[in-house]
């Protein structure tokens, strides 16, 4: 029985390109550097913020203190975490019926913990019961360290879990800790990252429709 489902954030639940491009591009101007097009940032997105300004620093010839650069640009995700994001289309309505399910929703990201935070609370406000975001002494996806935390902390089994993402290290992640991988068509990667989950969608509301079939004990893993 299906008792947590728990979600990548960026590319999965929510359309981020947007926000990233915007804020990586402001944290260049700063630094006097000129815009990226969003090809060259979007490709180093999934490994955490210190590892997309290191990718982006290499794209920009750009020298300069890494924790300064990340907490210039953090500041502006504080100041501002809803700027050019939004949940991707029907993910509001799919979270609802798993939580009328009563089906705990949970974000594991990569992304810095309160970042996080700030991001879900502006436009997923009410849809989640857990977020997790990286944090000191926790390896980043694809480590499945993340995920068998969110499963001890709210008492789950694996076979009673599935982790849904977008790029590759999410199956991997769920695949170490021994739980059914969901990839999702939509996001960042595309269907090549995610090709070898033990289910694939294109469609978030998809995902009711595997909820259904493992609970009525209809799957064939």
């Amino acid at each position: 029985m299906i008792q947590l489902i728990a979600f990548d954030m960026d590319g999965t639940l929510t359309d981020s390109r947007g926000i990233i491009t915007a804020y990586i591009n402001r944290t260049l101007a700063h630094y006097g550097r000129p815009p990226l097009p969003a090809g060259r940032i979007l490709k180093h997105v999934g490994y955490g913020a210190r590892a997309l300004l290191e990718g982006v620093m290499q794209e920009a010839s750009l020298q300069a203190d890494p924790e300064e650069l990340f907490r210039y640009y953090d500041a502006l995700y504080r100041a501002d975490p809803s700027y050019q994001v939004e949940p991707y289309p029907k993910i509001p309505e799919m979270l609802a019926e798993l939580g009328a399910r009563g089906i705990r929703r949970a974000v594991l990201s990569n992304r810095p913990h309160q970042q996080t935070l700030l991001i879900t609370g502006a436009v997923l406000n009410g849809c989640l019961d857990e977020v997790y975001g990286q944090r000191a002494g926790i390896p980043m996806k694809p480590d499945p360290a993340g995920l068998r935390l969110l499963l001890r902390e709210n008492g789950c089994p694996e076979s009673g879990c599935l982790y849904v993402g977008d790029m590759h290290y999410d199956v991997e992640a769920a695949r170490a800790a021994g739980v059914r991988s969901v990839g999702c068509s939509w996001g960042i990667g595309g269907f090549s990252q995610v090709e070898s989950a033990d289910f694939v969608i294109s469609h978030p509301l998809e995902l009711l429709d595997i909820v259904d079939q493992l609970n009525r004990g209809r799957s064939a893993l």
